[in-house]
């Protein structure tokens, strides 16, 4: 799974369908040199991060999450700290107790935009350890060829 904070992700820009994406876009969209770190977390830390990046809705601030491998529904109406109704990994709900390894990127890991809860885990990746993120992106459209850019349902904001 991974999760990233919106505002790492910068330009703004829209690309229309059948777009080529470029180095230069990709590094307008991800300005700030992270690195990508994978850390191992509890349940209840990685519900904790969760809670943190919903924490400012409708605001979607900064650490808004922008996430992957899971599946999370969340109540605007609640308060801060008691807004994720449900979080579904593989298909199972999100268990507090068993440990599941997150990839992310050295801000968050550092505990900023609130993220303390990834500071509270096992790091497997560190900073210094992990890759230029933008590159991995890179990497990542070159080897897909093309991105399919459509609503997934990963969050639900009710």
């Amino acid at each position: 799974m991974a999760i990233t904070n919106g505002g790492g992700i910068r330009a703004g820009r829209r690309y229309p369908a059948g777009a080529s994406l470029t180095r230069r876009d990709i590094l307008s969209e991800l300005p700030f040199g992270n690195t990508t770190v994978m850390v191992e977390l509890s349940g209840a830390n990685l519900r904790a991060a969760l809670e943190n990046g919903f924490s400012q809705l409708p605001d979607r601030a900064g650490r808004f999450p922008q996430i992957s491998g899971m599946r999370v529904e969340v109540d605007n109406r609640a308060p801060p700290g008691s807004r994720v109704v449900a979080v579904r990994i593989g298909g199972e709900p999100l268990d507090p107790d068993r440990a599941y390894r997150i990839g992310s990127n050295n801000f968050l890991l550092s505990g900023n935009d609130g993220y303390t809860a990834l500071t509270r885990g096992r790091v497997l990746i560190g900073a210094t350890d992990g890759k230029l993120l933008a590159n991995e992106v890179m990497a990542y459209v070159r080897r897909a060829g093309s991105v399919d850019a459509k609503i997934e349902g990963r969050i639900v904001i009710r």
